[in-house]
């Protein structure tokens, strides 16, 4: 089996993107914050080289079951990251805020939904059943990322929570990649042409290595300086937040009757 120029470029490039970024989430300890979006890129650089030796001197149906196999993996890894974002964002000082929670709980739910309904109805050009529910798979993971991290953002910019930094970065890169991966998976089932369907891959390929570049400068960067309060403050201000959402609970069971 044979690649071409382009695609050994674009494969080497996927492996030292991954790379980089590795080395960047390992020495600046960014690991200690995002430890499972560090696994998926360490996973992700793994996955290139198997898959790359595989595809060069193993057969049809060895890197068929690899690919598949480590489909299934990224799908379970990718809804990990969102979580892991969202608890960076929506649960400072390791206290979840309570209407951040109750807001991203509601838009998830509705956005699984939505994801659920639509994969369903979308079908995959996939003859191959592992091939056809990962297709399936992909398409409701892309979807469910990009809605999650839009609720995520949505909840946290209403609620006046953190923009810049690290994990806001991570999520507006991940969003991109899925909106364009959602794009991809949709356009394999309607075109079923050898031409289009490697252009739809090369279209998701470049989009991965533009927001990995995105991700290994904004992780390089330190985040911006925050303002910090002693120790006594911040025990009071945190017991005077659970106050008053105890007493917002009450008001609005009052109302409500």
């Amino acid at each position: 089996m044979d690649l071409s120029v382009l695609d050994r470029i674009l494969w080497a490039a996927g492996f030292a993107g991954n790379t980089v970024l590795l080395f960047v989430l390992l020495s600046r300890k960014r690991w200690k914050s995002f430890p499972v979006f560090t696994a998926w890129i360490g996973f992700n650089s793994l996955r290139t080289v198997a898959l790359f030796f595989i595809y060069r001197y193993g057969s049809d149906r060895s890197y068929t079951s690899a690919y598949w196999s480590a489909s299934c993996i990224d799908l379970a890894v990718q809804l990990g990251i969102i979580f892991e974002i969202a608890r960076n964002v929506l649960k400072p000082g390791g206290l979840w805020i309570q209407d951040a929670k109750k807001m991203f709980s509601l838009l998830a739910v509705v956005g699984a939904a939505v994801a659920a309904v639509i994969a369903y109805f979308i079908k995959p050009t996939f003859t191959i059943p592992i091939g056809f529910w990962i297709e399936k798979g992909n398409l409701f993971s892309s979807m469910l990322i990009v809605e999650l991290v839009v609720s995520m953002m949505f909840a946290s910019s209403y609620l006046g929570l953190v923009k810049n930094n690290h994990v806001m970065r991570i999520g507006e890169g991940l969003a991109a990649w899925a909106a364009v991966a959602l794009l991809s998976e949709g356009g394999y089932s309607h075109f079923v042409g050898r031409w289009q369907g490697k252009a739809l891959d090369y279209f998701r390929t470049f989009t991965y290595l533009f927001v990995t570049i995105y991700w290994i400068i904004s992780l390089w960067r330190p985040e911006p300086e925050r303002r910090t309060l002693a120790p006594n403050m911040q025990a009071y201000l945190d017991n005077l937040h659970q106050q008053l959402q105890s007493e917002l609970t009450s008001i609005r069971k009052i109302e409500k009757h």
